[in-house]
């Protein structure tokens, strides 16, 4: 707008009229609209004019209560100050012109969105509890357990990493308490891991370097022993965080029996509470147990609500809706009484209020002869690919010897497919050290709109793999992979999807088990991996390249270069391109597979636009 903008102005006299108001010349008519002489030059557009009334009608506001203000002052000034007072009616007089020859300041306001800044706060994952034989699940959904193999050997493995000035974050382990044992929630008392640090140094300044000026950073391991006590519950682990940010940690959890039903390996990540997840490739047939367990890590009650997919589509059930968990609860749910003789089965979980921790417990008998565990983690949340690095199969003629059983059909390595909101076409790609490899049965699969299929990897030869899903409409996916000889025990790992690492991850290692982290890159990549001690000291980096559509799986014991004990973990840190992670592990009573999630990110602000 011109100079003349629709500010009140002065009559010829310079002054305001009578009335104390500005003169009609410049002043907006009674209808609130500028004047004729006003709107002369230049054009302006509908836009343009409704601006400047506004500013108009604001100004006159402004106007009128200073003039209010000024009429108040001089009411209040007592008669009988003679000159005086008459030198107040001037300078009120004066202050008055002075305001209507010099335009109202308008405030200068940002309306662009700005982060307002909120402390920085815990950072929380739950850890799934050992395997457990159901008791009692013919009475309903809900389950009570019997004890865990004589044998059973459960532990759990947490990993931090210290500030540049060496400072530990607090972190603490706690019980989440079962719902079908009456309790009513809250969780049991949290054991320290790491002292708590002071408030100024969890939410002041992140440190550069130590106390002498020279950078130092080190890493902290604990081994616990049966964390989710006699009743083998899941438990919750809580760092804190140290200059305002969250420091890289990890936590995952270990089982292994090798004697009754429950006789196998499984390892599993402490993955963070989330209000939405998926859990797939679940059996619900003749000799498999599925128990979905949710947990409730958070200070909020939480409401659950399930949506099954099934080989014929959406599975509907009695108990799906309205599952309600206490803070610090954990509940137990024996899929096949919500969905029986499905052979790969998929769960939606949606949790409004706390967020929530969800996983599947997966038990088989061949007959009389244990089938292996595992523990199903969640998947990546449905979309055109999914990437799941980490499955381990044996050789080609040893899979066909298992299957060839009776009874055994399918139990070779596969993928479970779902897609939950349209019908789609998926292409699969396996991919190992040298790059991809042919399938025997093709790459492509249909799957039905809201259904599952199952789609064989059994002419694979001997290795660790990573297996790619691109579709045209979202999926959500998980392989299995198998360890083993016809006619013994065998046993199952479930390999989830996972999203590209991020910049830095820290990996950690279960306690004796030997085990190979697995990197795959679409486009190649590379990442720098540094091993971490246990006894506190991080080892010499090294840079790791991956070509096109490769996987590596390299063990933890050559990340030390073959010097010292193996390392507890690894902090990897990504160089070039988008790198997907899992570890595979492996021991006497079989094998399982953990993805490596991006870290948890820490909120430093919400996005606030401030105006008028």
């Amino acid at each position: 707008m011109s100079g003349q903008e629709h500010n009140p102005q002065p009559d010829a006299s310079g002054t305001p009229d009578a009335s104390g108001t500005p003169s009609q010349d410049s002043a907006p008519d009674a209808s609130g609209t500028p004047s004729q002489d006003s709107l002369q030059d230049p054009p302006v557009s509908r836009g343009q004019l409704k601006g400047q009334r506004a500013a108009a009608a604001r100004d006159l506001k402004r106007q009128a209560a200073l003039e209010a203000h000024q009429r108040g002052v001089v009411r209040r000034v007592p008669m009988t100050a003679g000159l005086a007072g008459a030198g107040v009616v001037v300078l009120v007089a004066a202050a008055v012109t002075a305001g209507t020859l010099v335009p109202p300041a308008t405030p200068e306001v940002d309306g662009r969105a700005a982060p307002a800044a909120l402390n920085a706060v815990p950072v929380r994952s739950v850890c799934a509890g050992p395997p457990r034989l159901p008791a009692g699940a013919e009475e309903g959904t809900d389950t009570q357990f019997s004890p865990v193999s004589t044998s059973a050997v459960s532990r759990v493995t947490s990993v931090l990493l210290s500030d540049l000035a060496g400072r530990f974050p607090g972190s603490s382990i706690s019980t989440l308490e079962s719902a079908e044992n009456g309790d009513s929630g809250g969780g049991a008392e949290p054991v320290d891991l790491t002292e708590s640090q002071p408030e100024e140094v969890q939410q002041g300044d992140p440190a550069t370097a130590g106390a002498d000026g020279v950078p130092v950073r080190e890493s902290g391991v604990d081994h616990l022993q049966s964390p989710g006590g006699e009743a083998g519950e899941a438990t919750a682990v809580t760092v804190e965080p140290i200059g305002g940010q969250a420091m890289p940690s990890d936590v995952v959890s270990l089982y292994s029996a090798t004697d009754g039903d429950l006789a196998g390996t499984d390892a599993s990540s402490c993955l963070a509470p989330a209000h939405e997840q998926w859990v797939t490739g679940m059996t619900t047939t003749v000799g498999s147990t599925s128990i979905l367990v949710l947990s409730n890590p958070s200070a909020s009650a939480s409401t659950v609500d399930l949506t099954l997919y099934g080989a014929d589509g959406p599975v509907e059930a009695p108990g799906t809706a309205g599952l309600v968990l206490a803070p610090g609860q954990t509940r137990s749910i024996v899929l096949g009484g919500m969905a029986p003789d499905e052979e790969h089965l998929a769960v939606q979980v949606r949790a409004q209020g706390g967020a929530v921790g969800a996983t599947a417990q997966q038990h088989r008998l061949f007959g009389i002869t244990p089938g292996g565990v595992e523990i199903i983690q969640p998947t990546s949340n449905p979309s055109q690919s999914a990437v799941m690095p980490g499955l381990v199969v044996p050789n080609r003629a040893v899979t066909e010897e298992i299957v060839g059983q009776d009874g055994y059909e399918q139990a070779g390595p596969a993928l479970s497919i779902a897609a939950p909101t349209s019908a789609a076409t998926a292409e699969i790609t396996v991919s190992g050290p040298d790059g991809t490899v042919e399938l025997p049965e093709g790459g492509l699969v249909d799957i039905g709109a809201g259904s599952t299929v199952r789609f064989p990897l059994d002419g694979l030869d001997h290795g660790v793999y990573t297996v790619t899903v691109s579709a045209d409409a979202p999926v959500a996916a998980s392989a299995r992979g198998l360890s083993g000889q016809a006619g013994e025990p065998v046993d199952f790992s479930s390999v989830s999807a996972v999203d590209s690492l991020g910049l830095e991850r820290l990996v950690a290692r279960p306690e004796n088990t030997t085990a190979n982290l697995v990197l795959y890159s679409a486009e190649g990549g590379a990442v720098e991996i540094t091993p971490v001690s246990a006894d506190g000291s991080l080892g010499e980096s090294r840079v790791q390249e991956l070509g096109p559509e490769s996987t590596r799986a390299l063990s933890f014991a050559d990340l030390a270069g073959g010097e010292g004990a193996v390392p507890a973990g690894a902090l990897l840190e990504t160089v070039e391109g988008q790198l997907h992670a899992a570890v595979d592990v492996r021991g006497a009573q079989g094998i399982s597979a953990y993805p490596v999630v991006p870290q948890q990110q820490q909120v430093s602000g919400v996005p606030v636009r401030v105006g008028y």
